[in-house]
């Protein structure tokens, strides 16, 4: 039976103000790509009203780590009151977006993915014996980079948005 950990759960994120949206979807999928994530856009959904839209987005790249436990990283990403900005510097204008982004993030070790050790009784009883007392100690390494890994996400992103500047 596929066995999940939650070790961050609803990590927020907030920014407002502009921004450039095909930058953003860069900086997350290079970082994904750069991370060894394959990544699964499991909702993209935008509404456009008269004077702004929103796009809600959730992520969820994963990575194997070995044959029997895998990472997965879900960014719930929903973005409102989104206007286009024309800003001039110097003699280029460029095009911004505006508005208001509101990030979620969860992380989780998922173990037995492929689900081979479920078949029987004695199987699942051995497996939860070698996890206990074998396998603690690659767990717990598994867990740390995973956490590691979900903290340089938002540090990326928030990096990106330069959020550090207007503390």
């Amino acid at each position: 039976m596929v066995e999940t950990k939650t070790l961050v759960w609803l990590k927020p994120l907030h920014y407002s103000g502009l921004f450039d949206l095909r930058g953003l979807y860069k900086t997350m999928d290079k970082w994904f790509t750069e991370h060894n994530y394959d990544k699964i856009e499991k909702r993209n959904f935008e509404e456009v009203s008269e004077g702004s839209k929103q796009i809600v987005l959730e992520l969820q790249p994963y990575k194997k780590i070995s044959d029997y436990a895998k990472v997965e990283i879900r960014v719930y990403v929903e973005m409102t009151n989104l206007t286009e900005e024309v800003v001039t510097r110097g003699d280029l204008k460029q095009k911004y977006n505006k508005g208001d982004l509101h990030f979620s993030f969860d992380c989780f070790l998922i173990t037995d993915y492929e689900g081979h050790w479920e078949t029987k009784a004695t199987y699942y009883f051995i497996r939860t014996m070698v996890e206990k007392f074998i396998y603690k100690g690659y767990t717990k390494r598994f867990e740390a980079e995973a956490v590691s890994d979900t903290n340089e996400l938002i540090n990326e992103i928030r990096n990106y948005l330069n959020m550090e500047r207007f503390k």
